[in-house]
């Protein structure tokens, strides 16, 4: 079962190196923000991410702490449904993410409305 647990590590690990860097780009990368892995997958891929890394890491912690086989697998699932916990808690609010959307329709509105006067004074002219 060693195995399955580094490999399910390994893709955790890389899931949330990936959803850190593709969120970082996103938010600071004009004409980025469709990269924004919270956009795009949600809460259940976030969860997912976590879940995996959550089972690899109790599992490989169980298994090289000489646990039985079924006390490892256990402690695999424990390890997953606590990392799922912890990402539902200390993930991004969803006010936080309707707030942002608030926040870009209010900014466009104030850019069409900038333009319009800008075309109007140069009409004008």
């Amino acid at each position: 079962m060693i195995p399955i647990y580094a490999v399910a590590v390994v893709l955790g690990f890389v899931g949330v190196l990936a959803w850190v860097v593709s969120g970082l780009t996103a938010s600071s990368v004009d004409g980025k923000g469709g990269l924004d892995p919270e956009a795009r997958y949600g809460s259940t891929g976030r969860y997912a991410v976590a879940g995996t890394l959550g089972f690899g890491l109790g599992g490989m912690s169980a298994s090289y702490g000489g646990w039985a086989s079924v006390a490892a697998i256990a402690a695999a699932a424990g390890g997953a449904l606590l990392m799922i916990v912890a990402a539902r808690f200390l993930g991004v609010d969803e006010q936080a993410g309707e707030d942002a959307v608030e926040d870009a329709v209010e900014d466009a509105g104030e850019d069409a409305v900038e333009d319009a006067v800008e075309d109007a004074v140069e009409d004008s002219a």
